[in-house]
């Protein structure tokens, strides 16, 4: 617990904290002021649930913005070590180098998670605040789809596993952040614009996009792309986590 809490102190003089408050910010305020600004445009027929058509907004939104979030976090997160050539130092510390990787990895996995859960609460927040502010949206009518949205969050995190092992293991291999990121990047505008090529699941990248237009019949659908991305996580994370533990060198850090 103490490398964890020494790792969120790294971050202290870092864009990470608030590049995650801000990111989870940026959709839900950017909708919130789309519904206000034109009203009748978003008055849903009757008896339709206007939850339905926020949330494909809302996590259309994620797929987009979350990952380039994700890259960007990574990145920061490694570069502290980068940026003041302090991996031969912390490899001389009494501490093995795996648990230094799985430090750096839980402080990942901790912004990542936080950022899910202050997108979607920030998210029900702004639908909740329209269904009171404007009778005629109908939210305040319908209950909010909760499960719909942990659904969604569980098959995202095992849809972007593989990214984040593959990111996180770019990112201590190449010290300059913009190559990095460069290659994340690049591998995410590839999986959008050929996001409906058969063969594309096969990239890690690629995964978020697969699920855009998210409904409650994706889980049945995709059962095979879920198990793509699991074998591809394991063999990501175990393949990292010995380069990192038996390879990496200082001077190549």
């Amino acid at each position: 617990m103490s490398l964890i809490y020494t790792e969120f102190i790294k971050l202290k003089n870092t864009f990470a904290l608030w590049l995650t408050i801000l990111g989870a910010l940026f959709v839900p305020f950017i909708l919130f002021a789309t519904y206000l600004s034109d009203v009748r445009a978003f008055v849903p027929g009757h008896g339709v649930n206007p939850w339905d058509d926020f949330l494909v907004r809302i996590l259309n939104g994620c797929c987009f913005f979350s990952v380039g979030f994700i890259l960007l976090i990574i990145g920061l997160i490694v570069h502290v070590e980068h940026k003041a050539n302090a991996w031969k130092h912390l490899f001389t510390l009494p501490i093995s180098r795996g648990k230094i990787y799985l430090g750096k990895l839980a402080v990942i996995f901790a912004m990542v998670i936080g950022f899910f859960i202050l997108y979607l609460s920030l998210s029900v927040v702004v639908g909740i605040t329209l269904g009171y502010a404007v009778q005629d949206l109908g939210f305040s009518k319908f209950p909010v789809p909760g499960l719909h949205l942990l659904r969604f969050v569980t098959e995202f995190l095992i849809a972007i596993l593989p990214m984040v092992f593959l990111q996180f293991w770019l990112s201590f291999r190449f010290r300059n952040l913009i190559t990095s990121l460069s290659i994340g990047l690049g591998g995410l505008m590839i999986g959008l614009l050929l996001k409906s090529w058969e063969y594309i699941i096969y990239m890690p990248y690629a995964a978020p996009f697969q699920m855009l237009n998210y409904t409650e019949a994706y889980a049945a659908s995709h059962q095979g792309l879920n198990l793509l991305n699991a074998v591809y996580t394991v063999l990501l994370a175990v393949l990292s986590y010995y380069d990192f533990t038996k390879r990496l060198q200082w001077g190549a850090a």
